[in-house]
C-alpha cells in the first residue's frame, strides 16, 4: 500500500504541485484571513516534512568515505562551489531586474543539495546507491556551514542577510530535524524492531509523508504571498526556462568530470543525481522563515520541473552507460 502511494506521488508529483500552487494562489487571493490563520501551522508542517528526510539518512554510511575519496571530492566541489556560483552568475545575467527576494530564493535553491529521492533515482539508473547515500549524508553535514556562507557572500548582494539569524534557522531546519530523525532511527526504531523491519516497513513510508507535508507547506507559504505572486506570474516561465537549462548543465558537468577522473558509470551517475537533484523541503523551510515574499517561489515551483528532469535523466541513463562502456575511462 505504502509503495503504491509512493509510486503515485513520484509519478504525479508535477501535477500535484501544479494543482497545489493553483489552489494556494486562488484561496490566498480570495480568503486572506483564512490563510493568515494557517500560518501558525507552518512549523508543524516543516517538522513533518524534514524529520522523515533526515530519518532516511544512514549516518553509518560515512565510514565508507575513505574508499570513495575521489567521488566525495567531486560531489562536494560541484554541490558547494560550482552550483552556488552558477546560480549567482545566472541571476546576474538574467535576473538583475527581478525581485531581490526571488533572486535570493533562486540562489538558495541551487545551494541546498541532495533531494531525498536522489538515492532512488541512482538505483533506478543502475548506479551505486551506497555512493549516493554517502554523498547525501555528507552534503547535509557540509550544508550546515555552506548555506550561511554562500547566502552571505552571493545573495547578500540582493537582500540583507543576517548571518546569525540564518545560522539559527539552519539549526531549526537542518540540525534539529537531523538529530530527531537520526536519533529516532538509530536510538529507538532499529534497536527495537531491527534494521530489516525499518528498511521494509518504515523507510518506504518516509518519502510519501515528506511529500505530503511539503505540499501542505507550499500551500501555506504560497497562499500567504498570493497577491504578490499574481503580480509576477511571469516568474513561473522564467523559472521553468532556467531550470531546464541550468540543471542539465550541472548534470553534464558532473558526468564529464567523473569520466575525466577515471570513474565508472556507476559512480558517475550517482554523482550526477547527487549534484542535480536539489532538496526542496529544506529550501522551502529556509525561504519561508528567512526571506518570505517571492523567495518562496523557487522551492515551491521547481519541484514539478525537477521531477520531469530526473525522469528524463533516468530514461537517458542507458545511453550514458553505453557511452562509458564504449569509451572507457580516459587514458
Amino acid at each position: 500500500m505504502i509503495q503504491q502511494v509512493s509510486k503515485y506521488l513520484q509519478r504525479y508529483l508535477p501535477f500535484i504541485i501544479f494543482a497545489d500552487l493553483a489552489a494556494a494562489i486562488t484561496v490566498g487571493s480570495r480568503y486572506p484571513d483564512l490563510v493568515h490563520s494557517l500560518k501558525p501551522l507552518i512549523p508543524y508542517g516543516m517538522m513533518l516534512m524534514l524529520v522523515p528526510i533526515m530519518m532516511g539518512i544512514a549516518i553509518r554510511e560515512l565510514k565508507q568515505i575513505a574508499t570513495d575519496k575521489k567521488v566525495i571530492l567531486i560531489a562536494v566541489l560541484i554541490n558547494f562551489v560550482l552550483s552556488p556560483v552558477v546560480a549567482y552568475l545566472w541571476a546576474e545575467l538574467f535576473f538583475a531586474s527581478l525581485d531581490p527576494k526571488f533572486i535570493a530564493g533562486w540562489i538558495l535553491k541551487l545551494t541546498v543539495p541532495c533531494s531525498g529521492m536522489m538515492v532512488a533515482w541512482t538505483g533506478l539508473s543502475g548506479g551505486k546507491t551506497e555512493t549516493a547515500l554517502i554523498v547525501q549524508v555528507l552534503s547535509f553535514l557540509v550544508a550546515i556551514a555552506a548555506i550561511p556562507f554562500w547566502l552571505t557572500v552571493l545573495a547578500g548582494k540582493f537582500v540583507v542577510i543576517d548571518f546569525w539569524f540564518m545560522a539559527q534557522q539552519i539549526f531549526w531546519i537542518i540540525i534539529l530535524p537531523m538529530i530527531v530523525g537520526i536519533g529516532a532511527r538509530e536510538g529507538l526504531i532499529i534497536p527495537r524492531y531491527g534494521k530489516e523491519v525499518f528498511n521494509q516497513d518504515i523507510k518506504p513510508f518516509l518519502p510519501p509523508l515528506a511529500s505530503i507535508a511539503m505540499v501542505f507547506v507550499i500551500f501555506i507559504a504560497v497562499s500567504g504571498e498570493s497577491e504578490l505572486i499574481l503580480q509576477n506570474l511571469n516568474l513561473f516561465w522564467i523559472l521553468a526556462a532556467s531550470v531546464f537549462i541550468v540543471y542539465p548543465l550541472l548534470f553534464l558537468i558532473s558526468i564529464f568530470v567523473a569520466r575525466k577522473s577515471g570513474l565508472s558509470y556507476e559512480y558517475a551517475i550517482a554523482i550526477g543525481f547527487g549534484t542535480t537533484a536539489k532538496n526542496h523541503g529544506i529550501t522551502l523551510a529556509l525561504t519561508a522563515t528567512t526571506f518570505g515574499g517571492l523567495s518562496v517561489l523557487p522551492p515551491s515551483v521547481v519541484p514539478m520541473f525537477q521531477v520531469l528532469l530526473m525522469l528524463g535523466i533516468w530514461k537517458l541513463s542507458p545511453w550514458v552507460k553505453r557511452y562509458f562502456e564504449k569509451h572507457g575511462p580516459p587514458a
